[in-house]
């Protein structure tokens, strides 16, 4: 039998599209930390010839920028946006800084725009191939502008055609990211319909295995889990609760009469007619044959007795003749509450003696444990 430990390790199998998310921003804030500490040691060598009120800029710019995404991809806040991991801003943002940075330099104008390759192939992830070639070209564009804007203020301290040279390897090769990290994308794409299809699979394989077949109710293994944990609320003081033993009277009598296909509607029907009758944390489960148990929490053994009873008045007012089955069919319920320190299977024989009392006196009833 699994237990929900079990199932939490079995989940681990699939890929959490939030917990990518987070490494993703994480990734992005990285990369901006990391251009951070590259422009500091650049300046900080005499390299980088930037205004004061540019640098503050470089690194405001990023660092402001960043914690706010991070922040918003942490809380979960972009989840219902288009595009949730916010990656075109973001790598908009950090090409800007990268330019700048480049913008300060000379021989070593270069090394600024190292890290727009990581950022190209980390942005793959959740760009398509238009996205990633534009943003590539954008780079392009903005890599000539940074040249024409250096050579108009202080010169290019490199020839022009050493300089041209460097672009044009710049931009094939973030073209080349661009083109690599489309492929990427796909694959991603790919393997998340897989992941959610193993998702569901891993889902419907849980309900399988807590359900009942016939009626849909919860089966004898798992109400016994939900027993276990509910002794555990009690013991530690939360919250009392109580238990009902269900039976339908005259069961055999059912099947023998009307055939055993009658029989399976009755009980499907009784389950669907109990479960409209629960409160939102109750639980309803099929022990076996006709017998039932509901879990009442946070109920007194008075407040389970009132539930019962009116449980088996509604059900009683059934009848079933229009559809040439049996006139109606009573049940009978034992009733107890858990009482702390003891068992589960304890509780269980407590209201399954209830359950005989209210069998031997008639049926039709509910009769609760005997103090």
């Amino acid at each position: 039998m699994k237990t929900p430990d079990d199932w939490r390790r079995v989940r681990r199998l699939t890929v959490s599209e939030r917990r990518l998310m987070r490494r993703h921003g994480r990734a992005v804030l990285s990369v901006a930390a990391l251009h951070v500490l590259l422009t500091l040691l650049l300046w900080w060598l005499g390299v980088l010839q930037l205004a004061p009120i540019l640098l503050v800029t470089v690194i405001a710019g990023l660092l402001v920028p960043g914690l706010v995404y991070l922040g918003l991809i942490e809380l979960g806040l972009t989840a219902e946006w288009r595009e949730p991991s916010l990656s075109m801003p973001a790598a908009v943002i950090l090409l800007a800084a990268f330019l700048t940075t480049g913008f300060g330099l000379d021989e070593a104008r270069i090394s600024a725009l190292m890290l727009f390759f990581p950022l190209l192939l980390l942005v793959s992830f959740r760009l398509g191939a238009g996205g990633l070639l534009a943003l590539a070209l954008l780079a392009s564009v903005g890599y000539l502008a940074m040249l024409a804007l250096a050579w108009h203020y202080h010169g290019l301290r490199l020839s022009p055609t050493l300089e041209a040279l460097q672009w044009l390897v710049f931009t094939l090769v973030s073209v080349s990211f661009a083109v690599t990290g489309s492929g990427v994308n796909g694959l991603r794409r790919r393997l998340a319909v897989k992941n959610q299809a193993l998702a569901d699979a891993l889902e419907q394989v849980r309900d399988l295995a807590i359900r009942d077949d016939l009626t849909g109710l919860f089966n004898r293994r798992h109400i016994l889990q939900v027993l276990e944990h509910q002794k555990g609320l009690a013991d530690g003081g939360i919250y009392p609760f109580s238990v009902c033993y269900v039976d339908l009277d005259y069961f055999k009598a059912i099947n023998d009469a009307f055939g055993h296909g009658w029989g399976d509607r009755v009980l499907r029907d009784f389950a669907d007619f109990a479960l409209t009758d629960l409160r939102g944390g109750d639980y309803l489960a099929r022990l076996g044959g006709e017998e039932f148990i509901m879990v009442l929490p946070q109920s007194t053994l008075e407040g389970a007795e009132l539930a019962a009873e009116r449980l088996r008045k509604g059900w009683g007012q059934r009848d079933f003749r229009a559809l040439n089955g049996p006139p109606t069919v009573s049940l009978s319920a034992g009733v107890a509450c858990y009482r702390p320190g003891e068992s589960i299977d304890q509780l269980i024989a407590r209201a399954d003696h209830a359950l005989y009392l209210a069998k031997s006196q008639g049926r039709d009833r509910v009769c609760r444990e005997e103090p």
